[in-house]
């Protein structure tokens, strides 16, 4: 299955099957060794992260595009149910962003549904909206992780 996304009213949606266990592709999501595998759109280049999964802590990423711009991301979980859900909001007051993430069991393997609320309507980088480029992004990330997770999911 590839990645399907719809966006509409400030939110969007991203699902992905993956041929891997439910718990497995929950790891993927929570464990700094493995996100640093895949984590970032298809421009990036190095991804530096700290987590701290549980419902209050952190969840941080600083991303290199294109080896030159780096890209900081920080927010909090709001719910943690290995392996079933987890959610944060963006750390940033002023960036009401916030993100659910599910992951269901199905015949085939793993279901993830992302929903990504209060995405601003502005246009950034020259006028390309932002919805865009997030939605791009997220759209990559599913790709590499479905890649990262068929390589085995080799970190630990």
């Amino acid at each position: 299955m590839n990645t399907e996304t719809s966006y509409a009213d400030g939110t969007l949606t991203v699902t992905r099957v993956y041929n891997a266990p439910r718990e497995a592709v929950f790891d993927a999501w929570i464990k700094t060794s493995k996100v640093e595998q895949w984590w970032g759109c298809a421009d990036t280049t190095n991804v530096k992260s700290e987590i701290e999964p549980c419902v209050g802590g952190t969840y941080t990423h600083e991303i290199t595009v294109k080896g030159i711009h780096v890209v900081p991301g920080n927010a909090v979980f709001t719910k943690y149910d290995p392996p079933s859900r987890l959610a944060y909001a963006s750390g940033d007051p002023n960036d009401p962003m916030a993100i659910v993430v599910e992951f269901t069991e199905v015949e085939s393997g793993t279901l993830v549904q992302l929903v990504l609320t209060g995405i601003p309507d502005m246009n950034v980088d020259g006028g390309i909206a932002l919805s865009e480029i997030i939605r791009s992004g997220w759209s990559a990330a599913f790709g590499k992780l479905a890649v990262f997770l068929d390589d085995g999911a080799k970190a630990a």
